[in-house]
C-alpha cells in the first residue's frame, strides 16, 4: 500500500471515531417541570454510553497507483510531501460529511428523551394533586359524618341549629382542711391513753383490717407498757385469730406473739397503716419555716382524723371507679368510701361509739403503731435534759473555782 493510501485511511478512521465519540457522549437531561414543555432539553457530556459505535465504510478512494521505485531518496520525499498536500483537500469533504451525519443522529436520540421529559412533566402535577384529592375526600367524609350526627339528634336537623360544644370549667381543688385535736400524747410530757389505744385497736380490727394491714407491728407489742398494755393471754388469743403460712410445715398455722399483723394486698386494698401517722403531715408553714409544726406537732393523727370525718357525701364515677369527695384528702376525691358511722362498733368499756370518738381512738392507735416507744423516748429525753442542766451548772462552778485565784491575784 502506498503512503498516500495509508494517510487517507488514517484520516478517515480518526474522523469517524471522533464523530462516534461525540454521539455517545451526548446525554439529554430534561429541564424543570415548568420549562420542560417550552424549552428543549440540555445536553451534558457525561460518561460514555454503551451504545455500539456506528461504523461507516471509508469514503471512496481513488485507484491505487503503482509508483515505481526510484533510487533517489530526495525524489521520494518530494512525492510524499506532494501526496500529503493532496490528501488534505480530499479529507475535508469527508470530515464535513461525517459532521453532517452526527447532528442527524443526535437529533434522532433527542426525540425519545424529549418525549420522556414531557411525560415526566405531565406525571409530576398529577402526583402533586393526589394528596389534595385525598384531603378533599377526607373533608367530605367528615362533613357527611357531621351531617349524619346532626340528623340523628332530635330537633337539631329540623331547626337548622348547629351543635354547641360546651367546655367544662376547670376542676377547683379546695385547700386541705385539717382539724387540730388535743390528743393526750402531745407535748413533752404527754402520754398515751391506755384505754383509748384499746378502743382504737377494736376499731381497727372491726373496721379497718379488712382493707389495711399493720405489717410492721408485732402482736407482742400490744402487751408493752406505754401501749395498749393488754394481758399476755389476751394478746395470744387475739393473735390466734389470724393465720399465717409456715414454710417449715408447708401449711397454715395460727399466729403467735412473735408474728406480725397480716399484710393485706390485692386489687382495691388500701395502703399499710403501720407508719401512716408519721408519713402524713397535717400542719405546714408558715412559708415553709415549720413554725406551725414546732407548736402543733407534725399533725399525722390529726390528718387521719380529718380524712375519716371530712366526707361531704358527694361522689362521682371516673374510669369505672367511684370516688368520694373529701375536703382533707389531696385532690379532694378519694376511692375509699366513708368507713365510719355512729354505733358501728360496741365498745366494751361502754364509751359511746360516735363517729368523732371512733376517729379519735383509731387515730391515736395508729400514732402508737407508728411510734410505739414514744413514752420511753420522752422519759429518756426528760432525764437527759435534767442531767445536762446539772452537768452544765457543775462545769460553770468548776470553771469559776479554777480561775478565781488567777483572776483575783494581788500584784506583788
Amino acid at each position: 500500500m502506498s503512503l498516500r493510501m495509508k494517510t487517507l485511511t488514517a484520516v478517515a478512521a480518526l474522523s469517524l471515531g471522533a464523530a462516534a465519540w461525540a454521539q455517545d457522549e451526548a446525554v439529554v437531561i430534561p429541564l424543570p417541570t415548568d420549562t420542560a414543555t417550552e424549552s428543549s432539553p440540555v445536553e451534558i457530556l457525561t460518561e460514555p454510553a454503551t451504545a455500539p459505535v456506528a461504523s461507516e465504510p471509508p469514503a471512496a478512494q481513488p485507484a491505487s497507483e503503482v509508483i515505481p521505485p526510484e533510487d533517489n531518496a530526495d525524489e521520494a520525499d518530494a512525492e510524499a510531501a506532494a501526496d500529503e498536500a493532496a490528501v488534505e483537500p480530499e479529507a475535508e469533504p469527508e470530515a464535513e460529511a461525517v459532521a453532517d451525519e452526527a447532528p442527524a443522529e443526535e437529533a434522532a436520540a433527542e426525540e425519545p428523551a424529549a418525549e420522556e421529559a414531557t411525560n415526566a412533566a405531565a406525571e409530576e402535577p398529577a402526583a402533586e394533586d393526589a394528596p389534595e384529592a385525598v384531603e378533599a375526600a377526607d373533608e367530605a367524609a367528615t362533613d357527611d359524618a357531621e351531617d349524619l350526627e346532626s340528623l340523628e339528634q332530635p330537633g337539631l336537623a329540623d331547626s337548622g341549629e348547629t351543635e354547641m360544644v360546651v367546655e367544662e370549667p376547670p376542676i377547683e381543688v379546695e385547700e386541705a382542711h385539717v382539724t387540730d385535736i388535743a390528743f393526750s400524747f402531745e407535748g413533752p410530757f404527754g402520754t398515751f391513753d391506755q384505754f383509748q389505744l384499746q378502743r382504737g385497736l377494736q376499731v381497727f380490727t372491726e373496721v379497718c383490717a379488712s382493707c389495711h394491714g399493720l405489717k410492721q407491728v408485732a402482736f407482742r407489742t400490744l402487751a408493752d407498757e406505754g401501749g395498749p398494755n393488754l394481758p399476755v393471754d389476751q394478746v395470744r388469743a387475739y393473735a390466734a385469730q389470724f393465720d399465717i403460712y409456715d414454710p417449715e410445715t408447708d401449711e397454715d398455722r395460727a399466729r403467735i406473739l412473735t408474728d406480725h399483723f397480716p399484710t393485706v394486698e390485692g386489687l382495691g386494698m388500701g395502703p399499710d397503716l403501720s407508719l401512716m401517722a408519721k408519713a402524713r403531715a397535717g400542719f405546714h408553714g408558715p412559708l415553709g419555716t415549720g413554725i406551725s409544726q414546732l407548736f402543733n406537732g407534725i399533725g399525722g393523727p390529726e390528718y387521719i382524723y380529718s380524712v375519716l370525718m371530712h366526707y361531704t357525701g358527694e361522689d362521682k364515677e371516673q374510669a369505672g371507679t367511684v370516688l368520694y369527695h373529701n375536703t382533707t384528702f389531696p385532690g379532694n376525691w378519694i376511692s375509699m368510701p366513708p368507713p365510719l358511722f355512729d354505733d358501728l362498733v360496741e365498745y366494751e368499756d361502754g364509751t359511746p361509739a360516735t363517729m368523732d370518738q371512733m376517729a379519735k381512738d383509731v387515730s391515736a392507735f395508729l400514732m402508737w403503731t407508728a411510734e410505739p416507744h414514744m413514752m420511753a423516748r420522752k422519759k429518756v429525753g426528760f432525764v437527759s435534759v435534767i442531767f445536762l442542766t446539772i452537768f452544765a451548772a457543775l462545769l460553770y462552778l468548776t470553771n469559776k473555782r479554777l480561775w478565781y485565784p488567777i483572776k483575783h491575784r494581788r500584784p506583788e
